[in-house]
């Protein structure tokens, strides 16, 4: 580590850690309310463009920056888990499949969530702006293999369960490029999906609401400036509350070493994902002896597992990548993905490999079903020295283990294989025992109790007013759905409740008793669209996106970021569909 006494090269009212939906929150909200604001992200910055459009073109999708490779997608592997997330300039967003699910009330009553906070009723509002802001729409029609699944759920008695997704995909026309649709002409230029299924490659069409096109988008016209290729290393407290953040900038070249500099932040958000998030604390700790011992756990795997289907007489059909869902118990989603058509070096992850012929057609022939599962099952991190130098590893948290297969996925895996006369396949992880995860959550529980908690519930770490934390880290919890919309909604809730840049803070300080924060006000705005035609388009359209103002309400005050927002209305038209979780 450099000398917590170098001189900074750079001063900021708030360093942001990382571009992911927490940072990005940040990022806007912020900017918004007149701080200075940088946010620093260890991956590079994408274009539409620069994605990939074979999944075989490994140097747009991995994230290996020793060999030069500055992918989308950083896999981590230790004993008890593999790991995937996205990186780059948005985070999470570049790689996920835009799913929007809004966990039930229940939910929030799991272990691991402070019962202090009435988490559903506080968060209501703050999913509505994160709807707006990502676009979230249901996917109009089904694919060959969304009937397939619903036939499937028909014979397993769970038909009322199956449902199509809600995702952050403008489902304009095809390939058409428009203007923005979303805020009111401040967002950049959108095209139409073209239903190729590379969601999670990027989107080369670029019709995904990634972070870039809404949040981070908007940061920037404010102020808010981004330095990509910029990973923070250690945090040095100062007694007056400030700080020294070491980072360390990289090239895009192999094996080029990294320039080290030092961020002087009055106030400082980790945003870096659940395991970035953790890394830096546990590797900061000589530095924060006054952090939680709670630091690492409640860790959790969303418990989630891969199955497919291959034949040779199936054809799923194009469309988004997560089309369709069904829930075969209360507790378990299964979905219906899809990777785009032709060859995919996945087919090698998945037993058994197949016969030449279906790996020549693995993404039309292949039915990938994604599970999750709502249960209570943990891990715990630590920072221990091996092999590699010191890194996170993780042990049990809790007596039930992390899946590595889970009884109702493959009994619906089997019941599809048997429906289309294929076959069921299981990834080759299973083999090895590793649990599998792509939504990592946890390591730092918020809460009132700074012994079982990293963090309050405004997000200040329990010892360090002026360090907070708006990422996956936050949540305890498998929900056993996809996180992204709830990871959004907590970070609007948490800065929500931040003061105007040089006015009082009105939270209570720490250590006092909790009171939740005021309902948040946003003054509204004008449609772009005239009220009187927004009613006479389809609900996914975006001249009647949901939450759609009459221009009788108009703020010269607002940000462009609400207008037409739900949270900005005061009485949104009857057309407008309300917010819904998924079917119970």
């Amino acid at each position: 580590m450099s000398k917590p006494s170098a001189a900074p090269s750079l001063s900021v009212d708030v360093l942001v850690i990382g571009s992911g939906f927490g940072g990005s929150v940040a990022a806007l909200r912020l900017t918004e309310k007149g701080y200075r604001v940088t946010v620093i992200e260890a991956g590079r910055s994408f274009a539409d463009e620069d994605f990939a459009t074979s999944p075989w073109q490994v140097q747009r999708l991995l994230w290996a920056p020793r060999l030069g490779i500055h992918g989308i997608m950083r896999i981590r592997l230790r004993r008890r888990l593999l790991a995937l997330n996205g990186v780059g300039v948005g985070g999470g967003s570049l790689a996920y499949a835009a799913v929007h699910y809004r966990p039930d009330a229940t939910a929030f009553h799991a272990p691991g969530w402070d019962r202090t906070v009435d988490w559903a009723q506080e968060l209501a509002p703050h999913y509505d702006r994160a709807e707006h802001m990502l676009g979230t729409t249901t996917v109009p029609g089904t694919s060959n293999g969304d009937r397939l699944l619903r036939q499937v759920a028909d014979d397993l008695g769970v038909a009322d369960t199956f449902h199509p997704t809600r995702v952050g995909i403008h489902l304009g026309p095809p390939g058409q490029q428009t203007s923005d649709p979303y805020f009111n002409g401040q967002g950049p230029a959108r095209t139409g999906c073209t239903q190729c299924g590379q969601c999670t490659a990027g989107c080369p069409a670029g019709a995904k609401n990634t972070l870039v096109k809404n949040y981070l988008h908007l940061a920037e016209r404010a102020g808010a400036t981004i330095r990509p290729l910029t990973s923070a290393t250690a945090l040095h407290p100062h007694t007056d509350g400030t700080w020294h953040v070491h980072v360390r900038t990289r090239t895009t070249k192999p094996f080029q070493r990294q320039r080290p500099q030092i961020v002087a932040a009055r106030q400082v958000v980790l945003a870096a994902g659940a395991w970035g998030t953790a890394e830096l604390l546990h590797r900061s700790r000589p530095t924060l002896p006054g952090l939680s011992p709670a630091l690492g756990t409640r860790t959790c795997t969303n418990r989630e597992t891969i199955t497919a289907v291959s034949g040779r007489r199936l054809d799923i059909g194009a469309g988004v990548a997560i089309s369709s869902a069904l829930r075969p118990d209360p507790n378990t989603l299964i979905q219906l993905c899809r990777v785009g058509t032709g060859a995919h070096p996945l087919t090698g992850a998945l037993l058994p490999i197949p016969l030449p012929a279906p790996f020549r057609g693995f993404g039309r022939r292949t039915a990938l079903l994604f599970t999750m599962e709502r249960q209570d099952s943990t891990l715990t991190s630590h920072y221990l020295r091996g092999l590699f130098g010191r890194r996170l590893t993780f042990r049990a948290g809790t007596t039930r283990p992390e899946p590595v297969r889970l009884a109702a996925a493959d009994a619906l895996t089997q019941h599809f294989a048997r429906h289309v006369q294929g076959r069921a396949r299981r990834m080759t992880t299973t083999l090895l025992r590793i649990p599998f995860t792509a939504h990592l959550l946890g390591g730092c529980p918020l809460g009132t109790d700074p012994t079982h908690h990293v963090a309050d519930p405004y997000h200040r770490v329990h010892g360090y007013p002026t360090l907070h934390i708006a990422d996956a880290s936050t949540i305890p919890a498998n929900l056993g759905l996809n996180p992204g919309l709830t990871i959004t909604a907590m970070a609007e809730r948490a800065f929500a409740a931040w003061p105007q840049a040089d006015t009082p803070d009105l939270r209570p300080r720490p250590g006092e008793r909790y009171q939740p924060p005021s309902p948040m006000k946003v003054q509204p705005t004008p449609c772009p669209i005239p009220s009187s035609s927004a009613s006479a388009e389809p609900a996914s359209s975006p001249a009647s996106h949901p939450g759609c103002c009459p221009a009788s309400t108009s703020s010269p005050t607002a940000s462009p970021a609400d207008a037409c927002s739900p949270a900005a209305c005061s009485s949104p038209p009857s057309s407008s569909p309300p917010p819904v979780t998924e079917p119970a």
